[in-house]
């Protein structure tokens, strides 16, 4: 059966609410559980409209694909590239209404392979290098902890996958840009993102994930939560997902508007997630937090040799095999 977008979005919704809210918390505990919240967000706050890359118009866009020296390697068990000089894929985008319509295909790559592709938000190094034994490209050890204005708890990679996909942890194939190639090493796939995948801006482009696990306030009720976390038995540590955005980190002149569940007369408000208004089923009251957003470097296209794709996590040196690199300096004519 297949969701509209709508149902997908207030299914999730359900989920995240009645399952992972993060409710108002007294003073001194909240901002021990959220590591000094206001303190991290210093600077942020104030730039969330900030452009952080050259920005590119909406409209139609072709990516070319580059790939990498792995196509002549047969890394972690993987099959042999049918025809490593002549590989080829090609990325179209189109956004319009905040979506984007995202097609992919390959020619002459590993046959009978899954692959996905990753938003990498850190820079790529160039020239592209791997380091010995690795089977991923290095990324710019000039940006240890990420591009100028990234998120400390902001993740180096996250899914090319719209923010309501229901994904599965390797148990099938996972609901981003995931495909099988044919016998021939040729495949393709075609599907609309949730989001502006071109975006600068924090507000605006891909989501992100987060770099490890996060520890908040889990309440098993549904709709918006209010009032302080019921005791110390609700603070749960929730698995890697979407960055979200918490009230405190909204400027506090948009926090009415952008934040469903904001109170300006509680001051523990702030330490709620933001809840996007757009998201909001009037009848269940559910809705989905607002995520932070950051402009993509690049994309890797990573074989799976042993079958089974990451989920919602990138996966370590061992278990894929990155044969291609979409690098977005190219549709900006910016790169070195």
């Amino acid at each position: 059966m297949r969701l509209s977008r709508r149902s997908a979005t207030l299914a999730c919704a359900i989920v995240v609410m009645a399952l992972l809210s993060t409710v108002g918390m007294a003073r001194p505990a909240a901002a021990q559980l959220l590591g000094g919240l206001l303190g991290a967000v210093t600077g942020v706050v104030s730039g969330v409209v900030g452009i952080l890359a050259p920005p590119i118009s909406p409209g139609g866009y072709t990516l070319r694909f580059e790939p990498t020296q792995m196509v002549y390697s047969t890394p972690n068990g993987s099959q042999p590239v049918m025809r490593p000089s002549s590989v080829t894929g090609t990325m179209t985008l189109s956004v319009s209404n905040g979506q984007t319509d995202l097609q992919f295909s390959v020619k002459n790559l590993r046959p009978n392979t899954i692959y996905t592709i990753w938003t990498v938000f850190y820079p790529l190094a160039w020239p592209m290098y791997f380091p010995p034994g690795s089977a991923r490209p290095a990324l710019d050890p000039n940006y240890p902890t990420g591009p100028a204005g990234y998120y400390v708890d902001g993740g180096a990679v996250a899914p090319t996958a719209s923010l309501s996909a229901h994904f599965t942890n390797g148990m099938g194939l996972d609901p981003g840009v995931t495909f099988v190639t044919d016998s021939w090493g040729y495949g393709s796939v075609h599907l609309t993102l949730d989001y502006n995948i071109l975006g600068n801006t924090y507000d605006d482009g891909p989501p992100v994930g987060n770099k490890s696990l996060v520890t908040q306030c889990v309440v098993d009720s549904p709709g918006p939560q209010r009032g302080p976390c019921p005791s110390a038995t609700n603070v749960q540590r929730v698995t890697t997902t979407w960055l979200r955005k918490y009230i405190a980190q909204v400027p506090a002149a948009d926090r009415a508007h952008l934040c469903a569940n904001y109170d300006a007369s509680d001051p523990g408000a702030i330490f709620w997630q933001c809840i996007d208004p757009a998201t909001v089923d009037p009848n269940s009251g559910n809705g989905l937090p607002r995520v932070w957003r950051f402009p993509f470097d690049h994309f890797r296209l990573a074989a799976h040799p042993d079958g089974l794709t990451h989920g919602f996590i990138g996966g370590n040196e061992t278990e894929h095999v990155i044969d291609m690199v979409g690098r977005r300096c190219k549709l900006t004519s910016t790169c070195p």
